[in-house]
């Protein structure tokens, strides 16, 4: 079994979408080329330095998202928000994570560090946090 910074330096293309019937979509896509790191947010580019490529690699591999199902479907909500994650190796194999209306447990963790290396983005996403806590507040009213 390969350790994270094995799987770092095999990672060659990282790349997530997100969006909705309503709200469009955001992507970014960051590409490694050899010493060359490129990041396509949005289909604006920039360069990655391999210090913030490390870092952001770092956090996203310690969410265990290698973990994540292939599909998280919700067949109850129609429309709503897709998204799809891919992580691509240098040995041409490729992880994939897709979703509709439906989220890992760590979906929270995974998109405040997409909002920590891209805070342009206005993501629209799905907070499991906000539904329970109205769920709450909704029990908290009812009960006075």
């Amino acid at each position: 079994m390969l350790n994270i910074d094995e799987f770092k330096k095999k990672i060659t293309r990282f790349y997530f979408s997100i969006g909705g019937y309503f709200s469009g979509d955001d992507s970014i896509e960051i590409i490694k080329y050899n010493t060359q790191i490129k990041s396509i947010c949005n289909e604006e580019e920039n360069i990655f330095t391999n210090e913030k490529w490390n870092e952001f690699i770092d956090k996203i591999l310690n969410e265990n998202i290698l973990n994540w199902k292939e599909k998280y479907h919700n067949n109850n909500i129609l429309d709503g928000e897709q998204w799809e994650l891919e992580i691509e190796f240098n040995d041409l194999s490729l992880f994939e994570s897709c979703g509709s209306n439906e989220y890992p447990s760590n979906w929270q963790n995974f998109i405040n560090i997409i909002n920590e290396y891209f805070p342009h983005l206005e993501l629209n996403y799905y907070d499991i946090d906000e539904e329970e806590d109205d769920d709450d507040e909704e029990e908290d009213v009812e009960e006075k």
